[in-house]
């Protein structure tokens, strides 16, 4: 079983990395109506075949297969929640030791981590066969070396491997982390939030409505429009480095769970609400986080499950960063497939996507630090 005072939270990136290697996987095989559309209750869910117990079971229980394995884009919210959580409740037991936290120093480490398995992922990119290669290698590659997709935008942002955009938005939160915490610890857990809250609703008002741009500046592009979700993982980690097990307890023994659980329906409903999408990626990043990682508790308990998840949520980077042009280019050949043999091949291809992702990053980790395990 998976060990550790956190194993939840390795268990919890495990789930959400593997979703996300599934999802994109998945989406090649077919592309069914999203949960999120209007048309997924005609076209997928389809009331009209319920003539009975076993069609409307059928219909059901298709229903949320589908609707579970199109919704894997919402696991990129749980990330940022908990890479806020990750970082807030380390720099809060940093700052109550002699000296605080050298900011500058701290962001240069973080960059120093970051960086080596992105470049290496390019590396990985450039000499591995059986990817997906869907764009040339031009001068793109350079922009997209530096981290700045952000650059030109519209030809840089998914530029080679379309997952890579996170990397963008990530390295732009965790330079205004410094900025988060002083806002924290002035404002206090709960205006601070608020205010964060606020500050990310307006930049997505302002880039979808007062001042339209591409939608890529919402997914991550300009990163306060994705500050709620980090900045709900900055309180939730500061919650914990001060009182870890009042924080376990009520996450980890059904409370958070069922937070999530109730939460969820209503973050789908704001979909179909007119301009709710300022508001979904909040609501569905916290409701994804608390159910997953609500529900951690338990699969870190399960023999051998749970320590393979864990495993897999401590190379979760890696694998994020390597997976997509494999999913894509494997899943190719299942398309026309049926589930029946589609679904078990695309489980185990993100499976096994999962084990090199993680490889790799064990590599790169054993190079720039041999005699340490990998870095939280």
């Amino acid at each position: 079983m998976a060990k550790g005072r956190m194993a939840w939270l390795d268990v919890t990136k495990g789930w959400a990395i593997l979703w996300v290697v599934y999802f994109h996987s998945f989406t090649c095989w077919i592309k069914p109506p999203s949960p999120i559309g209007s048309d997924f209750i005609t076209g997928v869910i389809r009331p009209e075949t319920w003539t009975g117990l076993p069609p409307f079971l059928y219909s059901m229980g298709r229903s949320v297969f589908l609707g579970v394995s199109m919704l894997g884009f919402h696991a990129v919210g749980l990330f940022l929640v908990a890479s806020g959580f990750v970082l807030a409740q380390s720099a809060v037991r940093a700052a109550a030791k002699p000296g605080g936290v050298a900011w500058g120093s701290w962001i240069l480490h973080r960059l120093i981590r970051l960086y080596p398995m992105y470049w290496f992922a390019h590396l990985i990119y450039l000499i591995s066969p059986f990817e997906a290669r869907l764009e040339p290698v031009d001068w793109r590659f350079a922009v997209s070396l530096s981290g700045l997709r952000f650059l030109w935008i519209d030809y840089n942002f998914f530029y080679l491997n379309a997952a890579w955009w996170y990397f963008c938005l990530i390295i732009q939160l965790f330079a205004l982390f410094p900025i988060l915490m002083a806002g924290l610890r002035k404002l206090g857990p709960i205006a601070f939030l608020a205010a964060a809250i606020a500050i990310g609703f307006f930049a997505r008002v302002y880039l979808l409505y007062l001042h339209p741009s591409s939608g890529q500046w919402v997914l991550g592009g300009f990163g306060l429009s994705r500050l709620p979700e980090f900045a709900l993982g900055i309180v939730l980690g500061a919650w914990y480095a001060r009182n870890p097990d009042a924080f376990e307890d009520w996450l980890l023994r059904g409370r958070g769970f069922l937070a999530g659980l109730l939460l969820y329906p209503i973050a789908l409903a704001v979909y179909q609400i007119p301009h709710g999408y300022v508001a979904v990626d909040f609501l569905t990043g916290t409701a994804c986080f608390l159910v997953v990682a609500g529900a951690s508790g338990f699969w870190a308990k399960v023999p051998y499950l749970g320590q393979a998840l864990a495993l897999a949520g401590s190379f979760s980077y890696g694998i994020y960063l390597v997976h997509q042009p494999y999913a894509i280019h494997f899943a190719s050949f299942l398309k026309e497939k049926s589930s029946w043999v589609a679904v078990p091949s695309l489980l185990l291809l993100a499976a096994s996507l999962a084990i090199w992702g993680g490889y790799l990053e064990k590599v790169l980790n054993s190079w720039f630090s041999p005699k340490s395990d990998k870095p939280r």
